[in-house]
């Protein structure tokens, strides 16, 4: 039987219609939905009174719209759920996401069976062409479309061919004859301030990359049989590095700030960054060449050398020191091979290996000269 007792929470209405009739709506709640008039068969308190209510206090569950799989947000979703894409390194996915941030913002709502068509070339190019004035970057873009359209022909997602491959790369760099000079290097420092002239220090003599040089902590120092060294793995390649604590780097940690959690900060303490450590490279070079400007007996810096060259003087100074080629990869992060072809270009560069080789000539005409006269 239907009680008649008011329901918790219901919000009751009575209206007086024009024609003098009196009707009653109840709502969920105050401001809630209507469920029930007086006008309908139910009555307060019975089966259908209460399931309407129950009903209308239900969340309405909006209908989940369908994806077409073939669109390009579609495809790309699905790589960035594979092992493909999740497995790259952090700073690379870092550098991937930009391009694939753009391409999708290009071509989200286009289906991938565009890029089966020749014409497609074109429409990518004008995408990359944002880039135009960085060819490195066009060239990444190339990089990571051909990568996912890869994947996605591969692996039988939307698309059996697409004609973004065998594209020519426009980038051609080939920094080796860069290398900083003891000299210049010297006249950085005597314009740096303290925390500029540890990132020289931590560059010239560890031969650090823009990106490792901020990530060092005290954890990364080890002794060794002997002394110690930095021991970390990089965060490009992930390749293990191991370097000898040089003076002057031990001159580095050992004046770090016992409150400071890396070696190596930028000016105002805050995390060093990579592009922060290049600009302030940059920076201190310009002092360098404007206090050469005004005083002639100052060395000038070369306009063309940048933070990453001091890669190629920490490699020239082991190349000196008579280091091996596998001594040489260890410290650097470097593959065997890869160190092989870096070394046989740093190799020309090194002043000591014609002065060597000058001296073994010498020593072989003393020979052939003492030989003739001795016969």
């Amino acid at each position: 039987m239907a009680h008649k007792l008011p329901i918790k929470g219901v919000h009751r209405v009575r209206k007086k219609l024009a024609d003098g009739t009196v009707r009653e709506y109840h709502y969920a709640y105050r401001g809630g939905p209507q469920f029930w008039s007086s006008v309908a068969d139910s009555r307060p308190g019975d089966r259908d009174y209460v399931f309407a209510l129950n009903d209308s206090l239900r969340p309405s569950m909006p209908e989940k719209p369908k994806v077409d799989r073939g669109l390009t947000v579609a495809v790309m979703a699905r790589y960035r759920n594979s092992p493909q894409y999740l497995n790259l390194k952090p700073r690379t996915k870092q550098d991937y996401d930009k391009f694939l941030g753009a391409f999708e913002e290009e071509f989200g709502n286009d289906r991938t069976k565009l890029f089966e068509e020749r014409e497609s070339l074109a429409e990518i190019n004008d995408w990359k062409n944002r880039w135009a004035h960085s060819l490195k970057q066009w060239d990444y873009a190339t990089t990571v479309v051909t990568r996912f359209l890869n994947w996605a022909r591969k692996h039988g997602v939307s698309i059996v061919v697409h004609y973004h491959n065998g594209i020519e790369r426009m980038y051609r760099a080939n920094r080796a004859d860069f290398v900083w000079l003891p000299q210049e290097i010297a006249a950085l420092l005597a314009v740096a301030s303290e925390r500029e002239r540890r990132i020289v220090v931590a560059a010239s003599e560890g031969g650090l990359t823009p990106q490792d040089i901020g990530r060092l902590t005290p954890d990364h120092v080890q002794r060794t049989p002997l002394g110690r060294r930095l021991f970390f793995r990089r965060a490009k390649s992930d390749n293990p590095v191991s370097i000898p604590v040089t003076p002057a780097l031990a001159e580095l940690i050992d004046t770090t700030p016992k409150a400071q959690k890396r070696l190596i900060v930028s000016l105002d303490g805050r995390p060093l960054t990579p592009e922060r450590a290049s600009q302030i490279v940059r920076d201190v070079k310009a002092r360098a060449n404007d206090a050469a400007k005004a005083d002639p007996t100052r060395i000038h810096i070369r306009d063309e050398l940048r933070l990453y060259d001091m890669r190629g003087t920490a490699a020239t100074e082991l190349l000196r020191a008579g280091c091996s080629l596998n001594e040489i990869a260890v410290t650097m992060g470097w593959g065997l091979r890869h160190a092989a072809n870096i070394i046989e270009r740093y190799a020309a560069l090194v002043p000591e290996v014609a002065d060597e080789v000058l001296e073994k000539l010498v020593r072989a005409r003393r020979k052939v000269r003492a030989g003739e006269q001795g016969q």
